[in-house]
Parts: C-alpha cells; structure tokens; sequence
C-alpha cells in the first residue's frame, strides 16, 4: 500500500536524508522517500501496517533528527 504525508519542520535536506534512511528501517515500510523540497513523505507500506503506530513511531523518528519536525496526516 502506498501513503503520501506532508512533513513541517525540516531545514535542511541532509536532515530529510537521515529521517528518511530510518524511516524506511521501519517494520512494516517496504520504501521510504522524504522530499525536503516538497515536504511530503511517501510509504510503500506491507498491508499489515497499523498506519496509528507507523505514524507515531515516525514523528519520534523525525523529531529526533530535526527537533520540531511533524508528519501530518492529510
């Protein structure tokens, strides 16, 4: 299944770069891609994903590596 989120908070693509190498470590996440430019993140998730933990382990993921960042539901 795919997803498409938008992220705030990032100020630099270095930082995207390392959100978006430990996102796609995630269980469940099959690919990750976090555009800076764009501010979006895209899943390539296996069907099984429970989207409500996926979600909250990632913005601990994010705030962890660009303090303040958030990935909003659209």
């Amino acid at each position: 299944m795919k997803k498409k989120y938008t992220i705030e908070g990032l100020d630099c693509a270095n930082c995207a770069a390392k959100i978006e190498e430990a996102l796609g470590k995630l269980d469940g996440v099959e690919s990750a891609t976090v555009s800076f430019l764009s501010e979006k993140v895209k899943f390539d998730l296996r069907d099984d994903v429970d989207l409500d933990k996926l979600l909250a382990k990632a913005n601990e993921i994010a705030d962890k590596i660009e303090p303040g960042s958030k990935i909003l539901v659209d």
